[in-house]
C-alpha cells in the first residue's frame, strides 16, 4: 500500500452546488471489532435488520442520542530539511449523549471493558460515518440542576493515518 504522504494523484474538489449536509448526532451504532462490514453492507437496511436479529449478537444500535464529533487533532513531529512540521497521523473524539441510565448500565459496563469497538456516528441528514478499532468510554452525568435529565456520556476516540472515517448515507428505516 502506498504511503498517503506520497499520493499524487489527488481526485477533484466537488462543490456542494444546494443545500446542506445536517450535523448532529442523532444515533450511533456499535459494532464488534472482529467484524468486518462493507460500505455496501452498511448502505442496506437488509444487513442491518439481519446482524441485529444474529445470535450472538455483535452489532448494536442506539438512536434518540445527541453528540458532536469537531474533527480530528493532528499528530506532529519535528519535520525534516525546509518543512519544519511533518503530520503523521490525527487524534479523534465524538462524545455522544444517550438516555436509560437506570436500563443500560449493564450495557454501559460492557461496552467500557471491551478494548476495541467499530462505531458508526449518524447525522441529521443520514450520513453515516465508519470508524475502525475505537475506544468507548460510557459514564453517567448528573447534572446539579433537579430540571435536567441524567443521561451516560460516550467518548469514542480513535487514531488515522488523516485518511478520515469512512461516509455512506444511512438507512433511515434502521437508524430512523
Amino acid at each position: 500500500m502506498a504511503s498517503v504522504f506520497c499520493d499524487v494523484n489527488v481526485p477533484d474538489f466537488v462543490q456542494l452546488d444546494c443545500g446542506t449536509e445536517l450535523g448532529g448526532i442523532v444515533a450511533i451504532a456499535l459494532i464488534n471489532a472482529d467484524e468486518t462490514p462493507t460500505l455496501a453492507n452498511l448502505r442496506e437496511a437488509s444487513f442491518w435488520t439481519s446482524k441485529l436479529a444474529a445470535s450472538p449478537v455483535k452489532y448494536w444500535i442506539i438512536t434518540d442520542t445527541r453528540g458532536s464529533y469537531p474533527g480530528g487533532t493532528p499528530v506532529e513531529e519535528e519535520g525534516y530539511g525546509r518543512v519544519s512540521t511533518l503530520r503523521t497521523g490525527a487524534d479523534h473524539e465524538a462524545t455522544i449523549e444517550v438516555r436509560g441510565v437506570l436500563v443500560n448500565r449493564s450495557f454501559m459496563a460492557s461496552v467500557n471493558q471491551t478494548a476495541t469497538w467499530n462505531v458508526v456516528l449518524v447525522t441529521n441528514d443520514g450520513i453515516g460515518h465508519y470508524i475502525e478499532d475505537a475506544s468507548v468510554y460510557s459514564k453517567i452525568v448528573i447534572d446539579q440542576s433537579i430540571k435536567s435529565t441524567e443521561r451516560w456520556n460516550m467518548s469514542i476516540k480513535w487514531s488515522d493515518d488523516l485518511s478520515n472515517p469512512e461516509v455512506f448515507t444511512a438507512p433511515s428505516a434502521i437508524f430512523g
